[in-house]
């Protein structure tokens, strides 16, 4: 899945993202403490969900420029940062609205919306499940696996907010990492999408140029 490869300065891109979101993390808590600054509806937090937000936007735009394994990969990565968003949303149930996202038939009613949307995905792209498989146990994917890892390192500290004798540290450190986790989500997405942006670009200039337009 070429358009799906991360090379060509990505890693360097990657890191400056997460770099100077760890700063941010670690001036936030700086200047507002660590209660403040991991507290549930905290700076992290509002980070955490815009990133979750910006990856499934990238990630749905990504999907319609897309074919075959790769519009499938693209779609369920969506779906996936779709939920994870829902699941960061800590709105206080002030109305019905909020009300019914605090609830349990929400969750069930979620998880029939998931099923609907999914599973016509999965027989109608039975064909290309071998080929996602396969870029799933490669290392092409390798920033996925990055951000499946931070956010397993977050729920390694879930749960112990007083974290090596420090109160609060843990919550500090559950919400960076799973932060971290989603901006590496959101970078790769951008990173799709670009790339799908420039080579649609660069077939449109050849087009008008006459000369013959080579897909990647």
């Amino acid at each position: 899945m070429p358009h799906l490869e991360f090379r060509d300065g990505f890693a360097r891109l990657l890191a400056g993202a997460v770099g100077l979101t760890l700063a941010g993390a670690l001036v936030a808590a700086w200047l507002l403490g660590l209660p403040l600054a991991g507290h549930e509806n905290g700076p992290l937090e509002w980070t955490q969900e815009a990133a979750l937000l910006a990856a499934a936007v990238f990630s749905g735009a990504a999907a319609l420029g897309l074919r075959g394994a790769e519009r499938l990969a693209a779609y369920l990565a969506t779906l996936l940062y779709l939920v994870f968003l829902l699941r960061e949303l800590e709105l206080p149930p002030t109305g019905p609205v909020t009300t019914y996202l605090a609830s349990d038939a929400f969750r069930w009613h979620e998880a029939l919306a998931l099923a609907v949307l999914v599973l016509p995905c999965l027989v109608v792209g039975w064909r290309h499940w071998r080929t996602v498989r396969a870029y799933g146990l490669s290392l092409q994917g390798w920033p996925f696996a990055v951000a499946a890892g931070l956010v397993g390192l977050g729920a390694v500290f879930d749960g112990a907010p007083h974290f090596g004798g420090v109160a609060w540290l843990g919550t500090f450190l559950e919400e960076t990492a799973e932060l971290l986790g989603y901006v590496v989500l959101a970078t790769a997405a951008g990173w799709v999408l670009a790339g799908i942006r420039s080579e649609a670009t660069t077939g449109a200039v050849a087009l008008r140029a006459g000369e013959p337009v080579v897909s990647q």
